[in-house]
């Protein structure tokens, strides 16, 4: 990582959670392809990334600019096949 903290960058799952928000504007977290924790959600919601409305089972979840921001900020790794080296 270039300087940036763990709490900048989102993690893999967060990742994911994020790219399905990017598809649509508000989403209903429970059929989400990928299991959404309370812990989660409040995390992502403390860094920004996401606005939350609604309770229990029909908690829906969206993306915000920041959210947007830190899910193009990762960077995939290349793939040894990718720059020729095998």
């Amino acid at each position: 990582m270039t300087g940036k903290t763990s709490a900048e960058v989102p993690n893999m799952t967060q990742r994911t959670i994020l790219q399905c928000l990017n598809l649509d504007d508000w989403k209903i977290v429970a059929p989400l392809p990928i299991p959404v924790g309370e812990m989660m959600l409040i995390r992502m919601c403390d860094y920004g990334w996401v606005e939350t409305r609604g309770e229990k089972q029909h908690t829906a979840i969206r993306l915000t600019p920041a959210g947007l921001k830190a899910m193009q900020s990762v960077k995939p790794k290349r793939r040894l096949v990718e720059i020729g080296l095998k």
